[in-house]
């Protein structure tokens, strides 16, 4: 979750203690096009249209202008009070493994009767507070001292009388409960002993944590403007340009990124790319096809046209850029060496991606762009 939040009307500047994220606090990466063609994808055999390096840019594009472009953003910021909130959420549960009464739990359930599943018995991802009174007696009371990950069958029944539906008062009823994650409130504040054990790297107190919670929120909020920026410069400059159809295996390449960046993300929540699409976006495998078709074909059209700008502007990577990039990302994910990173990846997509933040860079730099103030309500 990223959250842009109103101007406090004070001057942002924190400096970063904290360097390093906590263990096991990742950044969710799905659902933009941007993000999909950072994935590395296994080389194939050359001599197709598939890559930029195949084609001549300008025989699939005629530029318009793409200097002095217009482009505004509301200014990265952070309310103050939702700092707290972001370590309540997204900082604490990651070290809270067991449920203790007061906390909010995320749970799975399915109720049965007589070893059926009855309706209305089931819920998936709903949050319950322990000790709300919210589920039948002896459910909530039941999660206590349940371990994150752990399933276990609550043998209960439904109060007598039981007003919300009459013909269940009294019957015995078994629910399977897995527990997903744990929210715990931050009253009182954890002690300095406590973050200390978080292990995130300069983050010994509850100042300091809470200065590398502002941090990566203002953090995300920069990465919002500066991508809301970079998307209008883009559609801009498209919106001036003349294209030829791009090449079909180059739009296939492209397809085929997005719809493996969201397989993979279907199967970390254990579903179907199929089941994944209904659920979050309410499309049918007719409809998401025929989506992603169109998307990639839009992603083909404006990489050839920023790689028409690259070529125009003396703006391609250098040998020695790409060499750099590589020893990072050899350094950043652990690759063994060199070799063994460029066997396992794109270095091809890798080039495409340094163009583009080239161009990018030149457009911003050339650009009229505006950052908006947040409007009070």
């Amino acid at each position: 979750m990223v959250i842009i939040m109103k101007n406090s009307g004070k001057n942002i500047v924190i400096e970063r203690k904290c360097t390093q994220r906590a263990k096991g606090i990742g950044v969710k990466r799905m659902g933009t096009l941007a993000a999909v063609l950072f994935l590395s994808v296994v080389v194939t055999a050359c001599g197709s249209k598939k890559y930029l390096s195949d084609i001549k840019a300008s025989d699939y594009v005629t530029l318009g202008n793409y200097i002095g472009i217009e482009a505004s953003a509301q200014e990265p910021s952070v309310e103050e009070e939702l700092v707290d909130l972001y370590i309540e959420y997204y900082i604490l549960p990651e070290y809270i493994t067991t449920v203790e009464m007061g906390d909010t739990a995320n749970i799975d359930f399915v109720g049965y009767l007589d070893g059926e599943p009855f309706e209305g018995g089931t819920g998936k991802g709903t949050d319950l507070t322990i000790g709300s009174g919210q589920f039948i007696d002896g459910f909530e009371d039941g999660l206590v001292g349940v371990d994150v990950g752990e399933t276990v069958s609550l043998d209960l029944a439904f109060p007598d009388p039981y007003l919300n539906n009459p013909d269940l008062s009294g019957v015995p009823v078994v629910f399977d409960v897995t527990v997903n994650r744990v929210v715990r409130p931050i009253t009182p504040q954890p002690t300095d002993a406590f973050i200390e054990s978080l292990d995130i790297e300069g983050c010994k107190t509850w100042k300091e944590l809470q200065d590398y919670s502002y941090n990566t929120l203002y953090e995300r909020a920069t990465q919002i403007y500066e991508s809301t920026i970079e998307t209008t410069l883009a559609d801009k400059i498209m919106a001036d340009c003349t294209f030829k159809e791009p090449p079909a295996e180059m739009v296939e390449r492209f397809k085929q990124n997005l719809k493996d960046a969201l397989t993979t993300e279907a199967a970390i929540q254990g579903m179907t790319l199929a089941a994944y699409m209904q659920t979050y976006g309410g499309m049918t495998v007719e409809a998401y096809e025929s989506k992603f078709q169109a998307d990639a074909r839009k992603a083909a059209q404006q990489y050839i046209m920023l790689q028409a700008i690259a070529d125009a502007e003396g703006l391609n990577p250098t040998d020695e850029q790409i060499q750099e990039e590589i020893a990072d990302r050899v350094e950043s994910y652990h690759y063994d060496s060199e070799e063994a990173y460029r066997k396992s990846n794109d270095v091809e997509m890798l080039k495409e991606q340094l163009m583009e933040r080239n161009v990018l860079d030149f457009l911003k730099e050339n650009g009229e762009l505006q950052m908006t103030s947040v409007i009070e309500d």
